[in-house]
């Protein structure tokens, strides 16, 4: 079984355009705590919305620093004892990385780069977001609008499995048939957590040089 070509990943998903070549951010489960901004503040976010919704996701302008997110969300995580996911996105060449800490321990981390052969790490247990991240519910594989993460060429026994772990609503089963090549995952991620991807309520800027010395470190 073939689909069309998967080459050209630019597309539209609740209006945003998914072929952005980098995208880097956190979500934080905030619990409705009133001291969240209070507590985010101190680790350098600013708040760009009112009020304090269940979920937050903090735009992360890290420079090559792509790892800032992660270190973001794992302190997030343990000031606030809860659930965050720092990810970074890279669309050129096919880059996912998502962690997961609850209360500052990593409870999962998924890595996908496409020229080191796919999934290169898959540690912990599959999280909730998971569902939402790895099947899209407006695409089926007996119709036109094919799944965006599924091979190109698959058997019928591969489809088969491919929608009986999208019916359990986990993918580990078959994971090596899953490839994510655009934003789009990570934007369902975020629709499922009723949070607009493009209107971040918080923003992380990496400071520079002179701003740290400024500072005193």
């Amino acid at each position: 079984m073939q689909r069309g070509d998967r080459g050209n990943t630019r597309g539209c998903y609740g209006g945003l355009i998914l072929d952005m070549s980098t995208w880097v951010g956190t979500i934080v489960a905030t619990n409705g705590t009133s001291e969240f901004w209070k507590v985010a503040f101190k680790h350098g976010v600013q708040q760009v919305v009112d009020g304090v919704p269940p979920f937050v996701l903090v735009e992360c302008d890290v420079g090559f620093d792509f790892q800032a997110s992660v270190r973001l969300a794992e302190a997030l995580s343990s000031a606030l004892s809860t659930t965050a996911v720092g990810f970074v996105v890279q669309t050129t060449s096919d880059v996912h990385e998502i962690h997961t800490f609850v209360k500052g321990t990593c409870v999962r981390l998924l890595a996908y780069n496409r020229d080191d052969g796919g999934w290169v790490i898959v540690e912990g247990e599959p999280q909730l977001w998971e569902r939402a991240y790895f099947f899209d519910d407006g695409s089926t594989t007996d119709a036109e609008t094919w799944p965006d993460l599924l091979s190109d060429e698959l058997s019928e026994d591969d489809v088969r499995r491919y929608d009986e772990a999208k019916r359990a609503g986990n993918a580990m089963s078959v994971l090596p048939l899953l490839h994510p090549s655009s934003t789009a995952p990570m934007l369902r991620v975020c629709e499922s957590l009723g949070i607009k991807a493009d209107e971040p309520a918080g923003r992380w800027r990496k400071r520079s040089f002179w701003s740290c010395l400024l500072r005193g470190g």
